[in-house]
């Protein structure tokens, strides 16, 4: 499964997730099977003059995003096309992708669940 997390910055597994993803200037992809981490940049998704990373990430094979923050549009574009949208819950890359693993990431919009997160 390939994981996507929109950041401001590439600081590795570091890196702080963004509150804003329409407006992120790259993406850290984490593939579950291998555990292999990569870096998309925003420019790099543009196929027709403009960049539209929620329809351009489903088309690369992502099936989960981590965010801290989305808007209503680009939230129902990644759900049209079958991407599951998580709230971030430390805003920090591999604490996040941990937090999902042991599933105490909640869907976003939703109220937060049970989880024995320490976090």
């Amino acid at each position: 499964m390939k994981i996507c997390f929109p950041v401001d910055s590439f600081q590795g597994m570091k890196s702080v997730i963004t509150h804003h993803f329409g407006a992120a200037p790259c993406f850290i992809t984490y593939e579950t099977d291998t555990k292999e981490a990569g870096l998309i940049y925003a420019q790099d998704l543009q196929t027709t003059g403009s960049c539209n990373p929620s329809i351009e990430l489903a088309n690369q094979g992502v099936e989960v995003v981590i965010t801290g923050g989305i808007g209503p549009g680009a939230l129902q574009r990644l759900m049209d096309n079958g991407v599951h949208v998580m709230q971030a819950k430390t805003g920090i890359v591999e604490e996040d992708l941990e937090n999902y693993k042991k599933g105490c990431l909640t869907v976003y919009g939703y109220d937060e669940g049970n989880c024995d997160c320490n976090s």
